[in-house]
């Protein structure tokens, strides 16, 4: 039988860059034919400003600052047609200077059993190391990194932190972080965008969650 089950997906395209935030707006996106005029009138804008813009539709959460730019949903179902209207806003603002791209993943798990719930925070930090401690000492975010498998510049890092609220379970976080501006053999090297993300959107994302699933089965091991 298996001991757990997947409570929640999101998932966030985050640009780093230089950007304007006033101009990004629902209406904006309506404009260049990037939402349905439904999603315009369903939109909650909670500020547009030259410092900020913050608003969301029924289905994508964006905020955007100076320095960043960030483009969430948290219905799986909607995964692919955020990166398509990300991609095609990226071909709208093809002169916007963006550095660094990450393609990040959310998983929530329920654990049936708290004796496995234990587990695994034990096999994530085992806790023979800790014994210095005056009381049993309990996991609260484990932070890893790895460097890139494929060709792209960057790195993967996975955050699991324990759930102990609405149900006993493990949040997973994988942030798939790639250079789209660097040095090479003395030569910049200037990634497309909007290539990288349309091009690498789904494979990424099924890595990110083999990655989750491979963790937690090899952490539920006695």
């Amino acid at each position: 039988m298996q001991n757990y089950s997947l409570q929640s997906e999101a998932a966030s395209i985050v640009l780093v860059g230089s950007f304007n935030p006033a101009i990004f707006h629902p209406e904006w996106l309506l404009r260049h034919g990037l939402i349905s005029e439904d999603d315009n009138n369903g939109a909650k804008v909670e500020i547009v400003h030259s410092q900020l813009s913050k608003f969301s539709l029924e289905w994508l959460f964006i905020d955007v600052m100076h320095e960043k730019l960030i483009a969430r949903t948290n219905d799986s179902s909607y995964f692919s047609p955020m990166r398509d209207l990300m991609s095609s806003a990226l071909k709208i603002l093809e002169h916007t200077p963006i550095g660094q791209m990450g393609m990040n993943l959310d998983l929530s798990y329920k654990i049936n059993e708290e004796e496995i719930w234990h587990r695994i925070g034990d096999n994530l930090v085992p806790k023979k190391y800790w014994a210095v401690l005056p009381a049993r000492v309990g996991m609260k975010v484990v932070t890893v990194e790895s460097p890139r498998p494929d060709a792209l510049k960057g790195y993967i890092q996975v955050k699991v932190t324990p759930i102990k609220h609405d149900f006993t379970g493990v949040h997973f976080n994988v942030n798939n972080h790639i250079e789209l501006l660097y040095v090479e053999d003395g030569n910049e090297v200037k990634l497309n965008s909007t290539d990288v993300l349309a091009g690498n959107w789904e494979r990424l994302l099924k890595y990110s969650k083999e990655i989750c699933e491979e963790t937690l089965k090899k952490a539920m091991e006695k």
